[in-house]
Order: C-alpha cells, then sequence, then structure tokens
C-alpha cells in the first residue's frame, strides 16, 4: 500500500518537473528567469528566483511569444513587490545606477495602479531600462553619472543606428531613475543631457481619390487568401511555416470607420462595446470613449 502511494507521489511530482527541452531564458533579463512547459499542464509556466524564494506562476497561454512577454511582466512585478522599497546599500562603491531602476519601475507600477500612467507605457519603459539603458549605466556609481556620461550614451545609440527621436526617448527614461535618486536624496543634483535636435516627420495620408480607390480595392479583394510567412524555431532549426489569412467583408468597413473616427491601430485592439455610446438627439451618432493607450511619460 505504501509503496503505491510513494508511487503516485512521483508520478504526480514527475509530471509537474519541467520538461528540459522546453526551459527557456528570457533574453536580456537574470539567467534565474525562465518559461518552461510540464506534462501536467498545456500552458507555459514562469520560474523565477528571488530573495532566497523560487516563484511560479502559470502564464495561461500555449503561445511562446505571449508567454516571454508575461514572464517579463511577471518579473518586473515581482521586483517592484519585493524590491520596490528597498535600495540596495554599498558602503565601497555608493548607490549603483542599477539599484535604483527597480525602485523606479515600482513607483511607475503604482502610477499604472492610479490610472495615471498607462501599462503600455510602463512596458515600454522596462524594455529600454533592460535591454539598453542598464547594460550601459548599469554599474556605473549613480553620482559618477553626468554630462559627459550621457553624451557617451547618445554616441552610443547613435552608432546603433537609432532615430534622434528614439535617442531623445531614452535619454528621458534615463533622466526618470537620475531624478528618483535626486528625489531620495543620492545624488545632489540632476545632471544635464545634451541636446538631441529632432524633427517632425508627420505620418503620411491618403488623398480623397486614394482613400476612394483603397476602399474599392478592399471590397473587391473580398475572400482573397494573403500567405502569411513565419518561422517556427525548434531543435532541428528554423522550419519556414506558410498559413494562410483571408480578406474578410469586414475590411472596408472597418478602414471607413477608422477614417472616419480618426482611431489608430492599436486603439481599435482596445475597442470594447463599453467605450461606444450611441447619442440620440438631432443628431444620431457615435460617441467613443476610447482607453488611454500612449501615455508614456
Amino acid at each position: 500500500m505504501q509503496d503505491a502511494a510513494n508511487d503516485e507521489l512521483a508520478y504526480l511530482r514527475h509530471r509537474t518537473v519541467p520538461i528540459p527541452a522546453s526551459i527557456t531564458p528570457i533574453p536580456g533579463y537574470p539567467s534565474k528567469l525562465v518559461i518552461f512547459r510540464t506534462h501536467a499542464s498545456h500552458y507555459w509556466q514562469v520560474r523565477c528566483f528571488l530573495k532566497g524564494r523560487t516563484y511560479k506562476q502559470s502564464l495561461r497561454t500555449t503561445n511562446k511569444g505571449v508567454a516571454l512577454r508575461a514572464a517579463r511582466d511577471f518579473f518586473h512585478a515581482k521586483t517592484a513587490e519585493l524590491y520596490g522599497q528597498t535600495i540596495v546599500e554599498r558602503p565601497e562603491t555608493g548607490n549603483l545606477f542599477k539599484d535604483m531602476a527597480t525602485p523606479v519601475l515600482a513607483q511607475e507600477q503604482a502610477r499604472v495602479e492610479r490610472g495615471e500612467f498607462s501599462a503600455d507605457g510602463l512596458r515600454i519603459l522596462q524594455n529600454r531600462l533592460h535591454k539598453t539603458i542598464l547594460p550601459f549605466f548599469g554599474d556605473m556609481p549613480i553620482k559618477g553619472i553626468g554630462y559627459t556620461q550621457l553624451a557617451d550614451f547618445v554616441g552610443h545609440l547613435s552608432k546603433q543606428g537609432l532615430t534622434s527621436t528614439t535617442i531623445q526617448q531614452h535619454l528621458v527614461a534615463a533622466r526618470k531613475v537620475l531624478k528618483h535618486a535626486y528625489t531620495l536624496g543620492v545624488i545632489l543634483n540632476v545632471p544635464s543631457t545634451p541636446a538631441i535636435k529632432t524633427s517632425s516627420k508627420p505620418r503620411g495620408s491618403f488623398s480623397l481619390d486614394e482613400y476612394g480607390q483603397l476602399v474599392r480595392t478592399a471590397r473587391q479583394q473580398i475572400g482573397q487568401r494573403i500567405p502569411v510567412r513565419s518561422t517556427n524555431r525548434s531543435k532541428r532549426g528554423a522550419d519556414k511555416l506558410e498559413r494562410y489569412a483571408v480578406v474578410g467583408a469586414d475590411l472596408h468597413m472597418l478602414i471607413g470607420f477608422m477614417v472616419n473616427s480618426f482611431v489608430r491601430p492599436s486603439d481599435i485592439k482596445n475597442l470594447r462595446h463599453k467605450h461606444v455610446t450611441v447619442v440620440r438627439g438631432q443628431h444620431v451618432y457615435l460617441r467613443l470613449n476610447l482607453p488611454e493607450s500612449l501615455a508614456a511619460t
């Protein structure tokens, strides 16, 4: 009887053990953050070791790309929860730039919860910090970062081919960390940033004739199959996949709706019934109350 119970326990334990071939680290993040699959669930799981404990959570998706994004969100939320109010003490070197990054993200997470900052804006800030800013400034003593170091950062980004607008956005994110250090009294002032000349590049627009042609073409293409090529990476290498999308009858209506309501594709993605009100008066029209999608400052 005892042997049977042990066998059942071993079986259950085996089903929850990560499948070795599925363990995937998150690029640009600590190696302790990984996603994996088990035989007990068809969903991806995330695992991270923080403050002497292992944290796991189901990501509730079978899509690996979605799981990677969800794992990054999990890491930021958990580190903000555990380290948000803690600043590492470094008597020998003084506080490093990276010591301030997590408290800043915790502060911005709180703004998201209060509705003062968009979740997309927070995600953009997280990506800029982890992919670009921390690799450059992370191990520098924050008191030693001044105009010269910021100018070197601008040069570093310029060599990577980034536009002046993107460079300016990265400087704003880096300055956010420096401002937080100043607020806490870690540094005496916020250094000046190099001037970046940005040129306005308005988005292109359709003329009335071009708009009409676009709508007519969308109608004519109803039912057409469009090849969509993607890559599936496996242990055998990259496999080219080909699938098809079909032009639906609603595409030309979507084009007309977007033009007449001045919404962006991201707005369409977030649009729900609750955001649309039918106003009936002298004229009948729709009132759109869209959720904020670009509050990224």
